[in-house]
């Protein structure tokens, strides 16, 4: 018998005879970072500032234009492995959505839908099928750059993490007090430079994000704008392909973020409207 083979047989023997070892031993394996995983890059800003000290999620959609591309195994690697999974919801991911129904109720069990959990705002439609039916299905309510909304989300999200990783409570709450500061922070600052757009720019803006729409507008400013004309479609296209897909948690940037947008606004609004 080799001097290798002595030694591991005398550990062995130890952890076998010392419960204290033993129970060492399996802390160490039971403290092993948790595992989660977010469907696009906007949710994981929210979810890593939640998780900020413990873990970092891991991404299924780097690209977010890829929502509709059959998953990779990589993809599909990262979905199984996950103790966890948060995503947006089936019309923003319709192949992530069909794909975690094809594996059953365990995937299911483990997945946090959002859109499930929003509170849409809608003041130009007050029919309760159609609500429901755009919570779930719309494709685009880019529902991250609502700061308000965002706490919200954050306020559902954290007891779930804690839930799925109770051994990091403290952190995850903490985190989670941080965040809703910072959050309404931004917030304000949102209000502020909206009551800076003008007529075109609101205009346009109501087509960029049409929940901020019913967000940031009295029914009577929607009602106003019913009166112009929509933008040709170039100028739709002007302003869709602004690159300002989620709200930063960095105040700073964040206010540098929203300024781009509203230049974005004011170019692309240089085309006339005209009234209906």
């Amino acid at each position: 018998m080799s001097f290798k083979q002595i030694v591991f047989k005398f550990v062995i023997f130890i952890i076998m005879i010392n419960p204290v070892v033993a129970i060492q031993e399996s802390s160490l394996l039971s403290s092993s970072k948790p595992k989660i995983v977010v469907s696009v890059e906007p949710l994981y800003e929210l979810v890593a500032t939640l998780s900020h000290g413990i873990v970092k999620p891991q991404i299924i959609y780097q690209n977010i234009n890829e929502r509709s591309k059959d998953l990779s195994n990589w993809q599909k690697e990262q979905i199984a492995n996950a103790d966890i999974i948060i995503r947006a919801g089936r019309g923003f991911e319709p192949v992530l959505d069909n794909y975690l129904k094809q594996q059953g109720d365990e995937l299911e069990h483990k997945t946090i839908t959002l859109s499930q959990y929003i509170p849409l705002l809608d003041k130009e439609n007050n029919n309760r099928r159609i609500l429901s039916s755009n919570r779930q299905e719309k494709s685009d309510l880019r529902f991250w750059m609502d700061p308000r909304l965002l706490k919200m989300l954050a306020i559902y999200i954290a007891p779930r993490l804690v839930v799925m990783d109770p051994e990091h409570q403290e952190e995850y709450l903490d985190n989670e007090v941080i965040l809703k500061d910072q959050l309404k922070k931004i917030e304000n600052k949102m209000l502020r430079l909206f009551k800076q757009l003008s007529v075109e720019q609101k205009l346009l803006f109501a087509h960029f994000n049409p929940y901020l729409k019913n967000r940031y507008m009295t029914f009577s400013q929607i009602k106003e704008l019913n009166r112009y004309a929509r933008p040709q479609p170039e100028v739709i296209t002007c302003i869709q392909s602004h690159s300002f897909d989620a709200i930063p948690f960095n105040l700073e940037y964040t206010e540098k973020a929203l300024y781009s947008l509203l230049h974005t606004l004011e170019q692309c609004s240089r085309t006339k409207i005209i009234v209906n």
